[in-house]
């Protein structure tokens, strides 16, 4: 997978759209989107096999390796990078609106299938805090269906996580 495109600014929907039908995944780093842009951007993305991430997202680095990070939480993901250092793995931030109510998970959902596809990654870990409802129903769903293990560290659980992990 190619690094994505970083998006900001006042056009920040328009470039994003354009850069998505050209064939790239997206960064936005900023807060200029709208929930319904928000929605619309990723759903373009699902459409044309592309990721939406953020907004609010940034770059996370670690060396190459087995882990899949799906960050929404920027406390959660910090940790759980923290603990994953030495072993390595991938970062998708998909935006800390992501796991709402609104956007359902959309992004999330992106990132789980992408991760199960590729062949590097052993095992996923989504650094959130816990959602509610139907976002966590969906969730729950996905990681059954995927064939890697999945485990979820919320703030404060990053450390638990590499025990999980190594149960695996």
């Amino acid at each position: 997978m190619t690094p994505p495109l970083t998006v900001g600014g006042p056009d920040a929907y328009r470039t994003a759209l354009d850069a998505l039908h050209g064939g790239h995944d997206v960064l936005l780093p900023g807060e200029e989107l709208s929930v319904a842009q928000e929605i619309a951007l990723k759903d373009e993305a699902a459409v044309l096999g592309r990721l939406v991430l953020g907004p609010c997202a940034c770059q996370v680095a670690i060396a190459p390796g087995p882990y899949g990070v799906v960050a929404v939480s920027a406390e959660a993901t910090a940790e759980v990078v923290g603990v994953l250092a030495d072993r390595g793995g991938r970062v998708l931030p998909v935006g800390a609106r992501d796991l709402s109510s609104a956007v359902c998970g959309r992004a999330t959902l992106q990132a789980l299938a992408a991760f199960d596809a590729d062949p590097v990654i052993e095992a996923v870990v989504l650094a959130a805090e816990r959602p509610a409802g139907a976002v966590a129903v969906l969730l729950r769903e996905a990681a059954r269906r995927i064939g890697k293990p999945v485990v979820s560290a919320a703030p404060g659980d990053a450390r638990a996580v590499l025990s999980r992990l190594d149960a695996f």
